[in-house]
């Protein structure tokens, strides 16, 4: 079995050639602009007059793609890129607009509006050529990139040198993407791996994520994992907060430009020069942005390893953020500083790449549910209750290893339906109480495992990460 791996190096080249790659940057998103507007008169007309002829061109994955050549005819300088990323700045849009129709329509989750105007000083647009040495070719350590034609028909070429190359030994290349991050350009091969059969289930661990740590999980073997959210997640917000507020200070110092035509006369439109001050605080921000992102990655393949390290089949909870919160910060919190959701594509890879099995179960109900009698909190739980009573029971619960122990249950249920191989997991029902806690403390030099006490008369006490909470009353 076969699957797509990224490897990602750095280039180097002169100025000349680096200057050049922004050229071929500014145009794609130049095209992109220039299909929005079409993209947007098209919704018009048909809108107006209800021809599917419009519906075809505007929501089909090909149709805008399809204006390029006429666009390229009108335009002649967009002959100077090549085809591909000018190919696929047109199926991004079509991409985008499908996210949109689909949001609106209640087919997938999230919001995703019409898509605006790009502004490239804001974002570098990124050039992917996604045909096999198409485009492009790697030679040793050297890159050849195709940049299009001149204006005179002759085909010009860029030499550049990546960093690294010999990652790229053994690998078949399948597509490539140039990017430019806090001030560097990379160079981002999508290359082919084997990945290997997946492995007998001996042990399963299934994890309840929320916000107040990154995830709880709860094992077949009687262990509660508790993994401790990122800690340096709210320092980093706040450093990038006192950039952005120093960086918008200045924009009052702004300079309008106006545009002119041919003959110098003023067009009437006009143009906003920022100041070398603004400037500077906007490079500041970019590394800001960029180094909480390579660590925020490296702290979710961590976690992602160690679990496949230790577990055969990891279950994960369906749930994301969904742009709700009772506050301002806690909104903020949910969306912003979440990695629920790009955690479970990661996880879901390393366990491919690892034989191991990666299992989403729904969510629904594993909170207000009693895992021991199946009794249901009318209503739910708030946010705040931390700990409960089963009014039926009288079990005592932790919130989310409550949810863990019935998502546990799910996924047991469903590795039963779907037959797959394990062996003897557990005896009996296949769930076992809570007997040992530990809680996983992720730094730059790996996890960090930390016993903290087992047992029901420990449970107030065992918790190393959350403090004592509130609990839901026990009257009936």
């Amino acid at each position: 079995m076969e699957a797509d791996k990224a490897i990602k190096l750095e280039i180097f080249g002169d100025d000349e050639s680096l200057w050049a790659l922004d050229g071929q940057s500014r145009i794609c998103n130049r095209l992109y602009n220039e299909l929005v507007h079409r993209a947007s008169e098209i919704k018009i007309a048909y809108t107006q007059t209800g021809d599917e002829y419009f519906a075809t061109m505007l929501y089909s994955k090909r149709g805008l793609r399809n204006l390029i050549p006429e666009i390229k005819k009108e335009y002649p300088f967009f002959n100077t890129v090549h085809s591909s990323p000018l190919k696929n700045t047109g199926l991004r849009l079509s991409a985008s607009i499908q996210a949109s129709q689909k949001c609106k329509k209640g087919k997938r989750k999230g919001s995703s509006g019409w898509p605006h105007f790009r502004s490239w000083r804001a974002s570098w647009f990124s050039l992917l050529y996604d045909e096999p040495g198409k485009g492009f070719k790697v030679e040793g350590s050297t890159l050849r990139l195709s940049l299009g034609r001149t204006l005179s028909g002759e085909r010009q070429y860029l030499v550049l040198h990546l960093h690294e190359a010999h990652l790229l030994n053994g690998y078949t290349i399948r597509n490539l993407r140039i990017v430019r991050e806090a001030g560097k350009y990379y160079a981002i091969f999508a290359v082919k791996v084997t990945v290997p059969e997946k492995k007998p289930i001996k042990k399963v661990i299934a994890l309840d994520p929320n916000h107040k740590n990154f995830a709880v999980g709860v094992d077949t073997e009687g262990k509660s994992v508790e993994i401790q959210s990122p800690y340096w997640i709210k320092q980093s917000e706040k450093r990038i907060d006192e950039i952005k507020s120093k960086r918008d200070r200045c924009k009052k110092h702004a300079r309008e430009v106006n545009v002119l035509d041919d003959q110098g006369k003023p067009t009437g439109n006009t143009y906003t020069i920022p100041s070398r001050r603004y400037r500077k605080f906007e490079k500041v921000l970019e590394r800001a942005l960029h180094k909480r992102r390579e660590q925020t990655k490296t702290f979710m393949f961590t976690v992602a390893h160690g679990l496949c390290r230790h577990y055969d089949c990891i279950g994960i909870g369906d749930y994301a953020p969904d742009g709700s919160g009772l506050t301002r910060a806690m909104r903020r919190s949910m969306n912003n500083g979440s990695l629920i959701g790009r955690f479970k594509d990661i996880l879901h890879w390393t366990a491919t790449k690892s034989g191991k099995h990666c299992i989403k179960y729904d969510e629904k109900g594993t909170t207000r549910t009693c895992h021991i009698c199946g009794y249901e909190v009318p209503g739910g739980l708030s946010p705040s209750v931390r700990e409960w009573i089963c009014r039926d029971c009288q079990t005592f619960h932790i919130r989310d290893e409550n949810a863990a122990q019935n998502g546990l249950a799910k996924i047991l249920r469903d590795l039963n339906e779907k037959g797959e191989p394990y062996g003897s997991l557990v005896p009996s029902s296949g769930l076992v109480f809570v007997q040992e806690r530990w809680a996983w403390r992720v730094s730059p030099s790996g996890i960090h495992c930390i016993r903290s006490g087992g047992g029901i008369a420990s449970n107030r006490k065992r918790q190393e990460i959350k403090p004592e909470s509130m609990m839901l009353s026990t009257k009936t």
